[in-house]
């Protein structure tokens, strides 16, 4: 039992947004072959669902390889392209790199821009980061108090898979 196993029909369980529950409820369709779930095995779903776990962890291994690839190409690409003083290239697939500038700021001084803010009647922006109110939530709930005023909770329960080495995946 989880810490939030307690909460389970105290809390209104999550819904999945009405697009995203249809195709999950296809992909279940494909997955048992008919509409009845009453007679699916508990543990072969469980080893389809570590088997898609496991795809799922490789490809975004891939997909990270790939970014340092990509972020690769992109330096040298800037590189010789700010070298030869030329902006873009056409391929013969008709594909066009070219350059782009995209600034970054840093918040060096957070008094200030909040601040700055202010002062601008922009405080619609003075909002709390989605993990932060998440995380704070969960401690409240934890230790019995109530949510956050002007918040609402749902409770999502999901299946999760460790590793035999006791670790989550």
């Amino acid at each position: 039992m989880g810490k939030y196993s307690t909460l389970r029909g105290k809390i209104p369980a999550f819904q999945e947004e009405s697009s995203y529950q249809e195709k999950v409820n296809d992909e279940k369709l494909l997955i048992l072959g008919s509409a009845n779930d009453e007679d699916a095995n508990v543990t072969r779903l469980a080893s389809l669902f570590v088997a898609a776990k496991q795809t799922k962890d490789a490809y975004e291994d891939k997909i990270s390889e790939l970014n340092v690839r990509l972020e690769a190409l992109s330096q040298m690409i800037v590189e010789h392209l700010e070298g030869e003083q030329i902006q873009k290239v056409e391929l013969a697939s008709g594909a066009l790199i070219y350059l782009q500038d995209t600034p970054y700021p840093i918040v060096k001084d957070r008094d200030a821009v909040l601040d700055w803010i202010k002062k601008q009647k922009m405080q619609s922006l003075l909002t709390v980061h989605f993990q932060t109110l998440k995380a704070m939530t969960s401690e409240r709930l934890v230790t019995g108090k109530p949510c956050i005023p002007g918040t609402e909770v749902f409770l999502k329960t999901q299946a999760r898979v460790r590793n035999g080495k006791g670790s989550e995946e």
